[in-house]
């Protein structure tokens, strides 16, 4: 499709490259990029994902294509398992995030699908054939729609605090997981890698080491185990997942691991059962035996928690739980092999098969799922019960919180921590900031109200004219109309601006005393507050 640059081009290039910046990991032949060596990475994060979704706008439109089409119609039932997000899935988040394809466009072509099915369902229902275009699509588009906004809306977030990337967005939660002694590595190597000893959770972490891509509900899943039964801190687990996630996009990153490592302040504690989770997204154990082979062989009832399983199932299951095999041990199985074998056929091809298997080992649970639940709980609960917190998350709520009452938004419902009577914020209606949806209405009925009136006071006064008697309405009929009336007005108005021209001078004085806050970008009215009045961000 493009031409080769010739030299000249080339150097026109090179002429507007900016030069002279001493970052780290610089590249001095931006052009040339495979004679550089790229100092910023490590060595051991340069590998490509193994078998991660290929990049290109070829690519991107046939994935939007075949999901609007093809694969979306169980899109809301499906999202949640990661056996079935695979298909029903949009699996388009990576090519928003490189640019391959635009928000905009995304939501363009849904919102053609959306009528191009409305208008099936229309034909259907008048013939009563429903099958084809019936509830299942319309919903599941609905529901795409929805998170296509909400990934606008996290990133505005992150734009309108910066800090989130390095800070709590309620600082009342500063401490959690950074005291001395909280940071276990093993705990978090063993998380990193797949080898926890929960097969549900290193089953999804294996899959995102390998693809690069994981549904929704899975992500928020392991972080959740990570901050909660591990007590591993946000900030330090973050840049791990930002770099095996193929659709990494820091607005969505940081809000989300706040979300789900409770430290927002107006978010509910989300602490998944991990075991409950699996037995529910992959009751059958597709997905594990897949990520985690060393339990490929292992029955459908010990699949979630093997550690449960006797020593004498776990040789037939060619797995050893908890420890690697000795060579005395393998020595001993070896002969009682030899001894089954005059015992019958049966026990004889059972043992064969077992002393064939290399007994792969899998880690024991590095902790106790309920008691390390239930602490982190009671942790979180003591922070979020002190009154300070409360009037911190108030502070958060009223900046980040969503306006809207309707059930099922991300971060819609008011925070615990700032009441147990009531389910939602009573604001102030003056002082509360409002949705620009509700702007809209309030500006649109005024100004609405406003026309109402000057029509109903042209007509007023017309009336009054051709009705009041004067000589000249008996020789002719007069010729005032609203036109006439309105500019009338426009001209008085201008007058009395004309007037109040000393007013103006005098507010755009005091208009001169007020500051923009750094944080919120909030314009301050009052010129000796040491906080902002919206985020309550200290003045700089």
């Amino acid at each position: 499709m493009w031409d080769t640059p010739t030299q000249s081009e080339i150097q026109s290039m090179q002429r507007r490259l900016v030069k002279g910046l001493k970052l780290h990991g610089y590249c001095p032949h931006p052009l040339y990029p495979h004679r550089n060596e790229l100092l910023e990475i490590p060595m051991e994060h340069r590998a490509d994902r193994l078998d991660r979704q290929r990049g290109g706008e070829g690519q991107a439109l046939g994935i939007l294509d075949s999901f609007l089409y093809h694969r979306g119609k169980y899109y809301a039932p499906g999202i949640s398992s990661p056996n079935t997000s695979w298909t029903s899935g949009g699996r388009i988040s990576p090519y928003l995030t490189w640019g391959h394809v635009s928000t905009r466009y995304v939501i363009y072509k849904l919102k053609q699908r959306q009528e191009e099915l409305r208008h099936l369902r229309k034909q259907a229902s008048s013939s009563k054939t429903l099958d084809a275009v019936d509830g299942p699509w319309l919903r599941s588009l609905a529901a795409f729609s929805s998170r296509i906004h909400w990934r606008s809306h996290f990133i505005q977030k992150l734009e309108s605090e910066p800090y989130l990337e390095v800070r709590d967005l309620c600082e009342a939660y500063q401490g959690l997981r950074r005291q001395p002694g909280d940071w276990n590595e093993e705990y978090y190597k063993a998380w990193a890698t797949g080898r926890t000893g929960f097969p549900f959770v290193d089953a999804c972490m294996r899959c995102l080491i390998r693809h690069g891509w994981l549904n929704f509900r899975m992500r928020a899943m392991l972080v959740s185990f990570a901050t909660y039964n591990l007590w591993l801190d946000w900030k330090r687990i973050a840049p791990h997942l930002a770099r095996l996630f193929l659709d990494y996009e820091p607005g969505i990153h940081y809000p989300q691991l706040q979300m789900q490592a409770g430290t927002t302040g107006i978010n509910a504690m989300r602490v998944y059962n991990v075991t409950k989770q699996g037995r529910d997204q992959d009751p059958e154990g597709v997905f594990i035996r897949k990520y985690v082979p060393e339990l490929k062989h292992v029955p459908t009832e010990y699949i979630h928690e093997p550690s449960k399983m006797s020593r004498a199932i776990q040789e037939k299951c060619c797995v050893v739980i908890g420890r690697e095999e000795s060579e005395e041990d393998k020595k001993s199985h070896s002969l009682g092999q030899a001894k089954l074998e005059f015992t019958s056929t049966h026990l004889f091809a059972s043992s064969t098969a077992s002393t064939k298997c290399n007994y792969p080992n899998y880690p024991l649970p590095i902790v106790d799922e309920k008691q390390s639940a239930s602490k982190a709980k009671d942790m979180v609960s003591s922070v979020r019960k002190q009154e300070s917190t409360k009037q911190l998350a108030q502070k958060v709520y009223m900046k980040h919180g969503s306006r809207s009452s309707r059930h099922g938004n991300m971060d819609g419902v008011k925070p615990k921590a700032l009441s147990s009577s009531i389910k939602r914020v009573k604001t102030d209606e003056s002082t509360a900031q409002h949705t620009i949806t509700t702007m809209f209405h309030q500006s649109h009925s005024t100004s609405t109200a406003v026309v109402e009136r000057t029509y109903s006071s042209c007509k007023n006064s017309i009336q009054s004219k051709k009705h009041s008697p004067s000589p000249s309405s008996k020789k002719a009929k007069s010729d005032v109309t609203i036109k006439d009336f309105l500019v009338q007005n426009e001209n008085g108005s201008k007058k009395k601006d004309a007037k109040a021209s000393p007013n103006t001078e005098k507010s755009a004085h005091d208009h001169s005393k007020e500051w923009v806050c750094k944080a919120c970008t909030f314009r301050n009215d009052k010129p000796l507050a040491l906080s902002c009045l919206i985020c309550g961000t200290i003045r700089k």
